[in-house]
């Protein structure tokens, strides 16, 4: 019965260390790889806001269409998604593109900001 005991609690002590796998470096994360820079808004007289921007594309691939998610005073929770695409091609690898006059939807009388949450 103590051999059972004791045999038992060496496994579980080698248990742990038989299931943990080797930590990797952790991915970027997109907005990191593909960065809103420049980022600039104002309100038209509809209260939708207008925004001026680059594009910085980190990645070894070129980007086709961008997605933004866009709010207004730090309330990401009623954010809007905007889908952008870079005229008259994609975005190399490494290369920026400028935009600009790109609806940002509803902001009224607040502060907006977006950041990069979609790319293909």
């Amino acid at each position: 019965m103590r051999l059972i005991l004791a045999a038992s609690y060496l496994i579980s002590l080698a248990t742990p260390g038989l299931c943990q796998t080797s930590t990797t470096a952790a991915e970027p994360r997109l907005s990191e790889q593909i960065r809103l820079e420049a980022f600039q808004s104002h309100k038209r007289g509809d209260n939708y806001g207008i925004a001026s921007f680059a594009i910085s594309n980190g990645t070894d691939k070129p980007v086709n269409s961008i997605e933004l998610t866009c709010w207004v005073d730090d309330d990401r929770g009623h954010a809007t998604k905007v889908l952008v695409w870079p005229s008259p091609d994609a975005i190399p690898a490494h290369a920026s593109q400028q935009f600009s006059n790109v609806n940002i939807g509803l902001i009224g009388d607040s502060r907006s900001a977006c950041e990069v949450t979609g790319a293909q």
